[in-house]
């Protein structure tokens, strides 16, 4: 199975349409990348780079050609100046290995901010590479790499692992309101055996301190409000005056609204229905957001010919 991203119209929510953006000046494509040797690319965060004012997608690059395709994944890194002309950059060097379409471990699902200096990512880490652990391996942590904005490929360095080791946890997502810095990411105990994840919030103002923050997140991750089993994912951003959440429950993605970042108000599915390209034939998955405009772009994967009915 193939995985690739695709960057569509998405409703009333997500528009990418507008005189005034470079995108409606150029023929985008479908899908708008694909990694050039396992064609496995997923969960993509899309970041703008002021030091060369370029766009990158970061991203985790399944082995779709591999029977192992979970796992001994690296991040992947793709390039554009108008968003629709992606070039493949190479793979991050996380303290100088891991640059290889064989990782030596496992990364998945990067979520990358910038504090006008450095990058920083936010990263799902495994060291398991086999599938003795399970399909999934083993129990994952969010682990913490930055890297200068001036080199923002192959010069990730580890700052800090941000869970105990009593929890296992998956898909984080970074943001920033006034002066703060926000991580949420999903975890669960190592000894609970269901897939019940919590959303854990973090908050620093100088990415060395952290403070844990607890939250009631309403609706989200919440199934008597919603009905959902599972979300994974979860994708926060700032527009048109709100705060935006955005989860993959396997069914297309779940939109959420807030007024503050916190007490998520479920407001409806999105691209839960297959698109009508060649290879946008199954539901959008766990994607990211760039607010361009006044206009928000969704960049995101989708595994072309699923079915989710079975």
């Amino acid at each position: 199975m193939k995985v690739l991203f695709i960057s569509i119209l998405a409703l009333t929510i997500l528009s990418c349409r507008s005189k005034d953006t470079t995108v409606s000046q150029v023929d985008v494509p479908k899908p708008i990348f694909q990694d050039p040797n396992y064609h496995g690319s997923c969960d993509p965060e899309i970041v703008f780079n002021d030091q060369d004012s370029t766009y990158y997608i970061y991203y985790t690059a399944r082995r779709s050609a591999k029977q192992n395709t979970f796992l001994q994944t690296p991040i992947g890194v793709a390039s554009s100046k108008d968003l629709a002309n992606w070039e493949f950059k190479g793979y991050c060097a996380f303290d100088g290995k891991d640059d290889y379409k064989d990782a030596s471990a496992t990364y998945w699902a990067p979520a990358i901010i910038s504090d006008g200096s450095d990058l920083h990512m936010f990263v799902t880490y495994k060291p398991d590479t086999l599938t003795t652990s399970g399909i999934w391996g083993g129990p994952g942590n969010i682990v913490h790499y930055k890297a200068p904005l001036k080199k923002p490929v192959k010069n990730w360095k580890k700052v800090a692992t941000m869970n105990s080791d009593s929890v296992s946890t998956l898909d984080a997502s970074v943001y920033k309101i006034n002066d703060t810095y926000h991580l949420s990411f999903m975890s669960k105990s190592k000894q609970h055996k269901s897939e019940n994840y919590k959303l854990v919030h973090k908050t620093t103002t100088d990415f060395e301190n952290w403070d844990t923050i607890d939250q009631d997140t309403g609706d989200a991750y919440n199934k008597k409000a919603t009905g959902i089993g599972y979300e994974e994912a979860p994708y926060i951003f700032n527009w048109k005056g709100s705060y935006w959440l955005l989860t993959d429950p396997h069914q297309g993605f779940a939109l959420y609204k807030s007024d503050d970042a916190s007490s998520w108000v479920f407001q409806d599915y999105i691209l839960k229905n297959p698109g009508t390209g060649q290879m946008d034939n199954a539901r959008a998955r766990h994607g990211s957001v760039l607010v361009k405009e006044g206009k928000a772009f969704l960049v995101y994967h989708v595994e072309y010919n699923r079915n989710y009915d079975k």
